[in-house]
């Protein structure tokens, strides 16, 4: 990273951590602060001087992860851990209503402006994978919600995760392996909608099961847990990816990871023009 990139980093972080102290006794800042952890820090720290014994503690224990298999970076130990979630839910239903027009723009959308970008490159260890994104962080791409009205239509009606969490397009060529990689937070669930599904040997690997999509219906996992993809037909695949807030996240809490989006906005704004980490 650039000197002057760092720099922007450190005045970020200090902005975002300055902001959860100012705020530490809203009810969205509560459990956030008092249970929460960036990689092993705990976010007490931020409650300090207050904290700081309980922090240490905390620190020395480390995140209480429930598996080896589900360690994101940011990580609330007080939400539900589980790998796959039902998927008969009134927000799938929701997606699957429009299916087959969503499936129609998610062709033509992928001819004019599919792309791979840092981390599909980085994760796809053979093959080809592409987005074309709709949100990333909070941020609306304009240009290619408005050449997918039905999608955007459905995307306005869910609870899209606008902190850490994307909406976007997602294909992969024929022969296309992804490796195995944690998200980065275990705050949002992620909903696949099948719409272009080959028969036979397409997989994700989500902790230790494996899954397969179906056209026209749902696949919803925490991607928290590690997971990957394995594609062996000779069709691409394709699917909406919609990440939406976990249902044990309350609306304080969730207000308060927009507003420390936001500043982070403030200080890389060209870096949401195009698709954030994964």
């Amino acid at each position: 990273m650039a000197e002057g990139s760092l720099r922007r980093l450190w005045r970020c972080d200090g902005a975002m951590a300055q902001m959860l102290r100012a705020r530490r006794k809203e009810p969205g800042a509560r459990r956030l602060l008092e249970e929460g952890f960036v990689g092993r820090w705990p976010l007490s720290f931020l409650a300090a001087p207050e904290s700081l014994g309980k922090s240490m503690g905390r620190l020395l224990r480390k995140p209480p992860y429930p598996s080896k298999l589900c360690r994101p970076k940011f990580y609330l130990p007080y939400l539900t851990a589980k790998p796959v979630w039902a998927s008969n839910d009134e927000y799938s239903d929701i997606l699957t209503s429009r299916w087959e027009e969503i499936r129609e723009e998610c062709r033509a959308v992928m001819a004019q402006a599919a792309s791979a970008d840092v981390n599909t490159k980085g994760l796809t260890s053979t093959g080809s994978w592409q987005k074309v994104p709709l949100w990333s962080h909070g941020q609306a791409h304009e240009e290619n919600l408005a050449r997918c009205p039905a999608t955007a239509e459905t995307l306005s009606k869910l609870p899209l995760c606008r902190a850490l969490g994307m909406a976007y397009f997602s294909q992969l060529a024929p022969g296309t392996a992804v490796r195995p990689h944690f998200g980065p937070t275990n705050a949002r669930l992620r909903y696949h909608l099948g719409l272009d599904v080959p028969e036979g040997n397409v997989m994700l690997a989500v902790a230790d099961g494996y899954y397969r999509w179906v056209e026209g219906k749902t696949l919803v996992f925490n991607d928290a847990y590690i997971h990957a993809v394995h594609h062996h037909e000779a069709e691409p695949r394709a699917v909406l990816v919609v990440d939406i807030y976990h249902p044990e996240l309350d609306q304080a809490e969730r207000e308060l990871l927009e507003d420390l989006e936001r500043v982070h906005r403030a200080y890389f704004p060209a870096t949401y023009e195009r698709i954030l980490p994964h």
